[in-house]
């Protein structure tokens, strides 16, 4: 239950101090980065969030944030948190809040996800 509410802290901080910057723009919307939230080297975890330019699925989704690690090493990542909002920029109602993260992507060349894991690790 500490957790849990840990968490929930943690998230209700991000949105009043995260210092979002553009990333890269999509057809369907724009990933953002949050530097300030980078931790680690070998294994480097930052928050991401991609906005929506339109509404999502039934339930409207706006945007969403997920706290990445990825294996500058390895060249993959995982998702170890995602939060789906109504809201955009990661404003509103929350609709997800999930912890995937076991599974390791190996990015698609020349995807989003590709881009941010050689961003993280080029340092």
């Amino acid at each position: 239950m500490k957790k849990i509410l840990a968490l929930a802290l943690l998230l209700l901080t991000l949105n009043t101090h995260a210092d979002w910057q553009m990333f890269q723009e999509m057809e369907d919307g724009t990933w953002y980065t949050d530097p300030a939230t980078r931790a680690g080297e070998k294994q480097v975890r930052l928050w991401i969030l991609f906005d929506h330019r339109e509404p999502v699925g039934n339930y409207g989704v706006r945007s969403a944030k997920t706290l990445i690690e990825t294996d500058c090493k390895e060249g993959w990542l995982r998702e170890i948190s995602l939060v789906v909002f109504n809201g955009q920029m990661g404003n509103g109602s929350i609709l997800r809040n999930v912890s995937p993260g076991t599974m390791k992507i190996y990015p698609q060349p020349g995807s989003a996800y590709e881009k941010i894991v050689q961003s993280l690790c080029k340092r």
